[in-house]
């Protein structure tokens, strides 16, 4: 086939390489993703997103939709661990207070405010389609049963060799920059030889999805897991949709001999029958798939033109579910930077901040993840309970704010300008490098979140008496040929002292938010050369040249 030239090729259609293709289009740019699987997954891996995933599911105008595919999964919260199932759902209070997510929990009322959504429940085989559909809507062109053969890079681009596995057929891609989101297993990240760290796999899994009908006997008793152990058995069940669809993880161990052929599904059905209770229940296996909880991060993500992002970037246990989520911050990081590098409005440096800025996320969260696995590979409940409880409080807000989901970390890189604050800043108080603050600007008739002022554009946020920043952006913005929209938040506003109490702005101060929403410059009202001030900052953010 004809060569193609295009600004981005991404490698990989799950969670990753899907949100990759929506933010760049949200971006102005229009990718060509290729995935050698026949379709989206099939398989329920991922069964949720944290609350910074679902805020940017919500900027996708997809987070409403996700929560409806999840709903039947909704209300199974909840870790638990016993000898059966049976013998679990005894134990269990169908009294307990139902909520949609744990930010909702008693007690972390504090932490629900800091957010305009919650995090949901969805699984993988549900989430993937939406976003796939959504892609394809608006413009992205997504060729499924199509591999990369292979890749070599220059200073100037990617040469990539792809072959559609029905066909036969070959093609020539050029691209300007390649996102590797090929999975846990990736072959572009093997190619690269990319150094890596962390603890490496656990134990060994069968992941054993199946089919039973438990709806009646969860009903009320919904949970999240379910940790069994026998005498020489021993996994955990998880909830898919809780009714007749279910994933038991099963332990095995190579060094007594033990494979995966070894489980056929006849063995496996009456090993389920003995770990649900119900000896008599009718059980039908879908799948099985041999893995092992690893963690594993690369310790660069940028390999020259090629941006590793999600399990491609960061293997990491399901403990804390983190790994989907982590792949789609990645990738939405990642694309305003490489609009304006594209369009020559940033130098090549910006970049380099998105390994600056994620890598330490991803090991992290990693390692938080591994944190809460044993030797075995399998959750370790009382660890998980241990970690989010406080000694004087049911929890820890702390390790809670990390476990639902808020953006408690904060980047480093040439891309955030640190003025040295005094002191420790206060949770998402809107310091360079956090992200910044929620609270809402209007709730009718259509919802506004100061979230939803800075999603394509670097933004500047002050209030009336900052309204030379107004003046000094329309000076700025032609001299660097950017959009710059600034946002002067009026006292009559319903959000003014909110907004003034989380941030302690002082009167004329301003912020500058980056297209991913974190705060890249923060700076008191100058007394001369406003826009002086400005550009040096941008020429600083955007690395460049000073002229």
């Amino acid at each position: 086939m004809q060569n193609k030239s295009i600004p981005v090729l991404i490698v990989g259609g799950g969670l990753t390489g899907l949100g990759a293709a929506l933010f760049l289009l949200k971006q102005g740019i229009k990718p060509v993703l290729i995935e050698r699987r026949a379709s989206t997954s099939i398989h329920p891996r991922a069964r949720g997103f944290d609350v910074r995933t679902m805020e940017l599911f919500r900027e996708l105008q997809l987070d409403k939709a996700i929560v409806e595919a999840g709903k039947a999964l909704a209300p199974a919260w909840g870790l638990y661990q016993g000898e059966s199932l049976v013998e679990i759902l005894k134990n269990i209070d169908p009294a307990k207070l139902k909520v949609n997510h744990p930010i909702n929990f008693p007690g972390l009322e504090k932490l629900a405010a800091m957010s305009p959504v919650a995090g949901a429940r969805c699984t993988q085989d549900l989430s993937e389609p939406i976003l796939l559909q959504a892609a394809q809507e608006r413009g992205a062109d997504i060729r499924f049963n199509t591999k990369l053969l292979s890749f070599t890079q220059s200073a100037t681009g990617v040469t990539a060799q792809i072959q559609d596995t029905i066909t036969g057929q070959k093609q020539t891609i050029t691209c300007a920059y390649m996102i590797a989101a090929d999975g846990a297993g990736s072959p572009v990240r093997k190619a690269l030889q990319a150094a890596t760290s962390g603890h490496g796999s656990y134990g060994h899994l069968l992941n054993v999805y199946f089919e039973a009908a438990l709806g009646e006997a969860v009903k009320g008793r919904e949970f999240s897991i379910c940790r069994i152990a026998q005498p020489g058995i021993e996994g955990i069940l998880t909830s898919i949709n809780n009714s007749d669809k279910w994933v038991f993880h099963l332990y095995y161990d190579p060094a007594k001999g033990e494979t995966p052929e070894d489980y056929t599904p006849e063995h496996l059905e009456k090993l389920l029958q003995q770990m649900l209770g119900m000896p008599q229940l009718p059980v039908r296996i879908i799948s099985v798939l041999p893995w092992q909880p690893t963690v594993s991060v690369v310790n660069d993500m940028q390999h020259g033109r090629v941006l590793l992002a999600g399990d491609a970037a960061h293997q990491m246990t399901p403990y804390g579910g983190k790994g989907a989520a982590t792949g789609v911050q990645d990738v939405q990081n990642l694309a305003w930077k490489l609009k304006l590098v594209l369009q020559q409005k940033a130098g090549d440096e910006l970049l380099h901040t998105y390994s600056a800025e994620r890598q330490p996320v991803g090991m992290q969260v990693a390692e938080m993840s591994g944190a809460l696995a044993d030797d075995k590979g399998l959750i370790d409940i009382p660890k998980f309970m241990k970690l989010v409880s406080g000694s004087t409080a049911e929890y820890n807000l702390e390790k809670m704010i990390t476990m639902v989901g808020l953006p408690d970390f904060r980047y480093t890189s040439s891309a955030i300008i640190n003025n040295d604050q005094d002191g420790e800043p206060a949770l998402l108080s809107a310091q360079p490098g956090t992200r910044v603050p929620h609270v809402w600007l209007q709730k009718e008739p259509q919802p506004i979140s100061t979230l939803d002022l800075a999603t394509e554009h670097l933004t500047l946020i002050t209030d009336e008496a900052g309204e030379v920043w107004q003046w000094a952006a329309d000076v700025v913005k032609d001299q660097l040929q950017i959009t710059l929209p600034v946002y002067a938040m009026k006292k009559e506003e319903p959000a003014y002292e909110a907004w003034k109490e989380i941030t302690r702005l002082q009167d004329g101060e301003v912020i500058l938010v980056r297209p991913d929403g974190f705060v890249a410059w923060r700076q008191t009202l100058p007394e001369t050369n406003a826009p002086g001030v400005l550009k040096e900052a941008l020429q600083k953010i955007l690395a460049l040249d000073k002229n």
